[in-house]
């Protein structure tokens, strides 16, 4: 089927939309690593040790927030082994939502 340029139904093209979904679809996504404390006690605690950005391909690129080292890791997921974990601390990865995406209603439709 073709659609004739001068279809009234047609959008013009925004090209500050088209860079915008652009810049949206490919951007990295943005986690934290956090230390869980005493979990499932009345003294748990958490703390955020460290940034990271997680790429399309697969890769990661993750800094600690006191230090400021820095590391390339082929997963996201392995930047927990660099913080400590014992019987009353652990670290995981906390993901950011993408905008307009409310982590509370993803977990309840889950």
């Amino acid at each position: 089927m073709t659609v004739s340029p001068q279809d009234p139904a047609l959008e013009p093209f925004d090209f500050g939309r088209e860079l915008y979904e652009l810049v949206r679809d490919t951007a990295p996504r943005l986690f934290a690593v956090v230390i869980e404390y005493c979990v499932g006690t009345d003294d748990a605690d958490a703390m955020v040790v460290a940034w990271g950005l997680a790429y399309e391909d697969g890769k990661a690129e993750v800094t600690q927030i006191e230090s400021g080292r820095r590391w390339q890791l082929t997963a996201p997921d392995h930047a927990v082994r660099y913080f400590p974990r014992s019987k009353e601390c652990s670290p995981r990865l906390v993901w950011l939502a993408p905008p307009g995406v409310d982590v509370h209603d993803q977990a309840q439709a889950a």
